[in-house]
């Protein structure tokens, strides 16, 4: 797991310290290393930025991650005064008490923390605190290009180790704190292509079509099928530091061949190009299983080249992957192009009492008591009327065919000598499908 954008730079405000990891391991305290610093294009904007982690907000992600580490959380600003803290533990000492109480960190601790050159430090930083009677502190500075945007502390002092997967998880919630803080300074300093990116599913259209179009100009996008926008729909209970922590992974795993550009509802939103579908949704697959996250379904959806804003195509994969998810016999990931008529049905308004509306017929058979007369008309249309290939999938002999429907209900007769019945019957028997699938016809 790499530390792009925030892992590498720290600045310890208010020693109500708490740390925070990241996939790389904290530098001891009396060591500096410089890397390069490169933004990522995965955070998420909890408060302001649309479509991801919608709803979130910094307290929400504390009290979740310090769930996550069974250990408290605190955030400072650079001016060492606590932003936000998760409720605190067994684990807490004087010092932080005091400096929660205080809303700044005490003078002498405060030399000693500045001696250390934390607000200038780009790498994760133990901290020993023993000579203030207090625990030992894990500093994580996070930083947005050359602005230090905060710290996050934990304590780690007569703690158990970290494990590697909430070095995971502390890695995605810093990437995801970056965003949020960032948003809230004048001084928001993204990439070209981070602010394209985290803006081409805003809230504003007028602002997702610049950004659509900026991509297309100068970030490799292009508005035919081969961009595809993919929906990863996931759990519904994930929490934020899970979903961050996902997007990176995927992001890593695909060597950004994914690219996350943000959230709708209960779905991550990658943007990549057509080709390798079954190595990218292993991927997914894979990451999400290492991450313990319920992954319901993929869908995917191409742009065309009449494509301005970016929302309608992430809508479309997103009601592919509910196709996927409530028809599992279709497969697991499918693409928008091969589902048009569920996406069609999946539109309608769901009242199954309308289903009379729309196919008596289709109605007849949906309540009919022989469930074979119903299986045997979705076979003859599904099969365009082609009685071999009807009797194959029905495992029966022609006259059988043609008995059962010499049988069938007046209603259901009439439509299947009607062309327009008959499509009405056809789609009928489909949306019945979909609606029991979801739980709505029993």
């Amino acid at each position: 797991m790499t530390m792009s954008g925030g892992w590498d730079d720290a600045g310890l405000p208010a020693l109500a310290l708490a740390p925070v990891a990241s996939g790389a391991r904290p530098d001891d305290a009396g060591r500096e290393e410089q890397h390069d610093h490169h933004p990522t294009a995965s955070g998420g904007d909890l408060l302001t930025v649309p479509g991801r982690v919608a709803g979130m907000n910094l307290q929400d992600l504390v009290d979740e991650l310090a769930e996550t580490l069974d250990r408290s959380i605190v955030i400072n600003d650079p001016a060492f005064r606590p932003i936000v803290a998760s409720a605190q533990g067994d684990e807490i000492d004087e010092l932080r008490a005091r400096a929660l109480l205080r809303r700044v960190t005490p003078p002498r601790e405060r030399a000693y923390v500045e001696s250390l050159r934390l607000t200038q430090s780009r790498r994760p930083r133990t901290v020993d605190l023993a000579e203030f009677g207090a625990h030992e502190r894990l500093a994580v500075p996070i930083w947005s290009d050359d602005t230090l945007l905060g710290i996050l502390w934990l304590i780690t002092g007569g703690l158990p180790p970290l494990r590697e997967e909430q070095f995971r998880a502390l890695d995605a919630a810093v990437d995801v704190v970056r965003t949020v803080l960032a948003a809230q300074t004048e001084s928001t300093a993204l990439t070209a292509r981070d602010g394209v990116m985290r803006s081409l599913l805003a809230a504003d259209p007028i602002a997702r079509r610049d950004a659509l179009s900026m991509a297309v100009r100068a970030h490799g996008v292009t508005r035919d099928a081969d961009t595809l926008v993919r929906a990863v729909a996931i759990g519904h209970d994930t929490g934020v530091v899970q979903r961050a922590a996902l997007g990176r992974a995927v992001e890593s795993a695909t060597r950004s061949a994914l690219v996350l550009i943000g959230e709708i509802g209960a779905a991550l939103l990658f943007l990549g190009r057509r080709g390798e579908t079954e190595r990218l949704d292993a991927a997914v697959i894979a990451e999400a299983e290492r991450a313990g996250v319920l992954l319901r379904a993929i869908g995917a959806a191409g742009l065309s080249d009449a494509d301005n804003d970016l929302h309608p195509v992430a809508e479309r994969a997103i009601a592919t992957a509910t196709v996927a998810e409530l028809l599992p016999e279709l497969g697991r990931s499918l693409h928008a192009d091969d589902v048009g008529p569920w996406l069609l049905i999946s539109d309608v308004l769901t009242d199954p009492r309308r289903l009379s509306w729309y196919s008596p017929a289709a109605f007849a058979l949906v309540h009919d008591a022989d469930p074979l007369r119903r299986q045997t008309v979705e076979a003859l249309l599904d099969n365009a009327g082609h009685v071999r290939q009807v009797c194959e999938v029905l495992h029966i002999h022609r006259t059988t065919l043609y008995y059962r429907l010499e049988n069938m209900p007046q209603v259901v007769r009439d439509a299947l000598d009607d062309g327009m019945q008959r499509s009405a019957l056809h789609l009928g028997l489909k949306l019945a499908a979909y609606w029991e699938n979801a739980g709505h016809i029993r």
